[in-house]
Formats: structure tokens, sequence, C-alpha cells
């Protein structure tokens, strides 16, 4: 995590890659992946060990092996395994917008490479310490995460 971390910061302090982000993409980015959501953002009760978490991002439960799926065009930043995590994928959207992508069993992008919305970029699978088929996604603007439903189109 810390590792990770580092990374996401580093990366947010680089000049910013593009053009700032359109307005009105609040409540309008497509989904990252199939499936329905089994933890939410922010404070969360843990179900095996009974206390709270502060969750940076939300949880879909998916069938193994679905593809994952940027939310924008972006510039991938990270693509490797991050302890906690499992096989990760983060997005740098410009000027400080990153989408994390988590639990994915397979990776379909390479670091430095351009994804264009909606462009596959791994599959999901039980690479984080989950015990099921889910895909981790979060959505930060610098270091502060922000809650994905207020982002996502509604279904």
């Amino acid at each position: 995590m810390r590792e990770m971390e580092q990374r996401r910061r580093a990366a947010a302090a680089r000049p910013p890659t593009g053009a700032l982000l359109p307005r009105g993409v609040k409540g309008t980015l497509p989904w990252p992946a199939d499936g329905s959501i089994v933890s939410y953002f922010g404070r969360q009760k843990h179900p095996t060990f009974n206390t709270y978490v502060q969750r940076r991002g939300i949880e879909i439960k998916t069938m193994e092996g679905s593809a994952i799926h940027a939310v924008m065009p972006g510039s991938v930043v990270y693509a490797d395994w991050l302890k906690g995590y499992g096989l990760v994928i983060i997005l740098d959207h410009a000027n400080g917008f990153f989408s994390l992508y988590a639990h994915a069993s397979k990776i379909l992008a390479s670091v430095g490479s351009q994804v264009g919305a909606g462009q596959a970029i791994g599959e999901t699978g039980d690479t984080g310490m989950t015990g099921e088929d889910t895909l981790y996604f979060e959505l930060r603007q610098g270091a502060e995460p922000l809650d994905p439903l207020q982002w996502l189109a509604r279904r």
C-alpha cells in the first residue's frame, strides 16, 4: 500500500498531461465492469473482522475473467502486483485525476501506454484478499479519494 501511495503521489506531482476534465463528466462515466456493488465508498463495517474500515473505492462483484474497462482516456502509470490489492492498474487522466482498478486476474495494458474510454485494460479475478471475483475501483483527484458512485453513470 505504501509503495502504491508513493507512486500515486509522484504521478500527481507531475505536470498535467492533457486538457482539464470536461464539464459535465460527473455522473456520466461508464462502469469499469459489469456486476453488482458489494462494498461501498466511505466508512463500512468489515463483514469478517467486525471492525470499521474507511473504503476509498467500491468493490464490484463480477464473473471471473470479465473485462475491466477504462472509465476515461488516460495513460497507464502502474500495472503490476500490489500487496493486498492483487494485480492493479492505475490510469492518469490528466490534471491529477486518477482511476485505480484492483484484483485483476490479467493485465492487458502496459505502463506508458495510452488507453481510450471503454478500452479493455484487464480482466477481473480474485487476486486481492476478498475470496471472490471482484473489481476494486477507486477515483482520485490528487490525493483525495472520490466516491465513484458520484462519477459513474446511474444504472
